[in-house]
């Protein structure tokens, strides 16, 4: 398998204005050659949101493979390593915006979407993302388009598939209520701070929190402990780098905080039951996905 030293970090268009790119897609647009390789592994610096009305696709992202049909929105973060796997007459837009554009409300929002299949009788709020997109699309095209209109518009765009998110999560679950909110709070906190913080007071000081008030309501809600999702991160860091790059298990383990080697690999061993290496190796396989 061909090897990295670092996993690609692919930046916005020059084409981006004020830190915004919206392309439209269409059944012959999405066959013009992309800016940069999109069906090998790589991040993105900034947010990528796929507005799909019609067609299908499949992408991977952080060893996950993602199905999803029109209408559906894909939203995949900054640090999140991913690839297209394949598409087939995709309709709809792709907007690409830097992480500082973003209404800081939405951020903790926003953490949990990555996946959208829209129902059918949600076709009243649909057409009002479509609208909000395609109008999005029409001032940034615009030669009189203006940054602050653009960021508006997109705060808006975004804040309406965050409130249909909850909607559609609600229908098939249960209401957002305040201990979701610190879930998804510590969750943002943990994929920022997880190589500096390894300890639960830490992010409970942070939250403004009791450490047994967070250690209770991040059990209830996830069914795993504080320190489990610090680890699970630390981890599926530790397995972007070692599949995705062939920087050596000691460099990773510094990398991820971990100044013994060692300890880093007992630590994997005992998350994943493989040792750095072993995952190294069984892992080969992904590599060779046909991508379309």
């Amino acid at each position: 398998m061909s090897r990295r030293k670092n996993i690609p970090v692919f930046g916005l268009t020059p084409s981006a204005k004020a830190g915004l790119h919206v392309r439209s897609i269409t059944h012959q647009s999405v066959n013009e050659p992309p800016e940069h390789a999109i069906d090998i592994a790589h991040r993105d610096n900034s947010y990528m949101l796929f507005v799909l009305k019609n067609g299908s696709g499949r992408v991977l992202i952080d060893f996950e493979e993602y199905q999803f049909s029109g209408p559906a929105f894909c939203l995949i973060r900054p640090e999140q390593v991913h690839s297209v796997l394949d598409y087939l007459y995709p309709e709809g837009w792709l907007v690409s915006f830097d992480p500082g554009l973003l209404a800081p409300e939405l951020v903790p929002l926003i953490q949990v979407v990555n996946l959208i299949s829209v129902p059918a009788f949600r076709a009243e709020e649909l057409a009002t993302i479509h609208s909000l997109a395609g109008l999005l699309c029409t001032f940034f095209e615009s030669e009189y388009s203006r940054p602050f209109t653009q960021q508006t518009l997109l705060n808006s765009l975004v804040s309406a598939i965050c409130d249909l998110y909850q909607a559609v999560r609600q229908t098939s679950e249960h209401a957002e209520n305040r201990p979701d909110e610190i879930v998804a709070a510590f969750r943002k906190l943990v994929e920022t701070r997880y190589i500096d913080w390894k300890r639960p007071t830490q992010y409970a000081e942070a939250l403004h929190l009791s450490l047994n008030h967070l250690t209770d309501t991040v059990k209830q809600k996830t069914g795993f402990p504080v320190s489990y999702w610090i680890q699970h991160q630390t981890m599926l860091e530790a397995r972007r780098l070692l599949f995705h790059t062939q920087s050596p298990i000691k460099d990773i383990a510094y990398q991820l905080g971990f100044p013994d080697q060692h300890y880093f690999s007992r630590l994997f061993r005992k998350a994943t039951g493989q040792t750095p290496l072993s995952f190294r190796q069984s892992f080969h396989d992904l590599s060779t996905r046909t991508l379309l």
